[in-house]
């Protein structure tokens, strides 16, 4: 049946509403999140200065390839992209970028997940490598001054509306906003305070700074019945998993990154996620805050 000239009309009036309808979806979309992009909070003051020891450089050296940075910045930390809701979000040269920011303008991107201007950083693991001590921070910088420069500069990351939108209705956290919700490993006393701490910056991108699992697939980093020290060994070094399905991300994370813990750093880290187990199934959850 042909359709009258009064349904012609009625389809094309529908159609100009349901453009105009998503017209102003995409402004809303565009503003709003804009806002949260462009949200300036002041840098925290810092104390930290570049160290120039070989020693402490090299110490450096070894954290910044412990808690995985290669991982987004690329094995020879040039940058490169990181695709995240249908956008590139390039990451910096970590050879050229030290040389236009000062300590406190690199600690605040580390550890707050500020950009220099307060400005949040998109994917910057704040959350974990705030619990970078003043010392690490040190050893990290100077070793990253110590770096040759080589590549270019990162492109600026253009947000595309998928990326906005999942900005805007909390499916994607900025760095500065995963900073302010994360919650502190819980408190297994002062023994064990080294694999608490160990566990929390390098295990926290992926499983949450409480330990607790946050990503597909980083489940709560229990360790009872699970893994024996020895298998637990095996598993930081090798990636070698007991029964967890596929564990791609962490056979090659335990191949760049952990596989660079000593073997009393991997104990520490042991010791401290037992003892984590033990205290969780007699209180429950680990309690909120910082």
């Amino acid at each position: 049946m042909a359709m009258s000239k009064r349904g012609y009309v009625a389809v094309a009036v529908a159609a100009v509403v349901g453009a105009a309808a998503a017209a102003v979806a995409y402004v809303q979309i565009e503003t709003r999140s804009e806002a949260i992009l462009t949200a300036r909070a002041p840098l925290p003051p810092s104390a930290v200065v570049a160290a120039a020891a070989p020693e402490a450089i090299a110490e450096g050296k070894r954290l910044v390839a412990v808690t995985a940075c290669a991982g987004c910045h690329g094995a020879d930390l040039t940058g490169g992209p990181l695709n995240a809701f249908a956008t590139a979000i390039h990451t910096p040269n970590l050879t050229l970028v030290p040389r236009h920011r000062t300590d406190a303008e690199l600690d605040a991107a580390i550890r707050h997940g500020l950009r220099r201007d307060g400005t949040p950083e998109l994917a910057m693991p704040a959350e974990a490598y705030g619990r970078f001590t003043d010392t690490e921070m040190t050893e990290i910088l100077g070793y990253l001054r110590s770096l040759p420069p080589k590549g270019a500069e990162a492109p600026r990351t253009e947000p595309g509306l998928l990326l906005r939108a999942n900005l805007l209705f909390g499916k994607l956290q900025t760095s500065a906003q995963k900073v302010a919700l994360a919650r502190a490993p819980i408190d297994a006393g002062p023994n064990l305070a080294v694999g608490r701490h160990l566990a929390a910056v390098a295990c926290g991108r992926c499983h949450g700074v409480d330990l607790g699992g946050v990503k597909a697939g980083a489940q709560d980093m229990t360790v009872r019945t699970y893994y024996d020290r020895a298998k637990f060994h095996k598993l930081i070094s090798k990636g070698e998993a007991v029964g967890e399905g596929d564990m791609k991300v962490m056979t090659d994370t335990a191949e760049m990154a952990f596989s660079h813990f000593t073997p009393q750093e991997v104990d520490a880290i042991y010791d401290y996620l037992d003892a984590r187990d033990g205290l969780l199934g007699a209180k429950g959850p680990a309690p909120k805050g910082r």
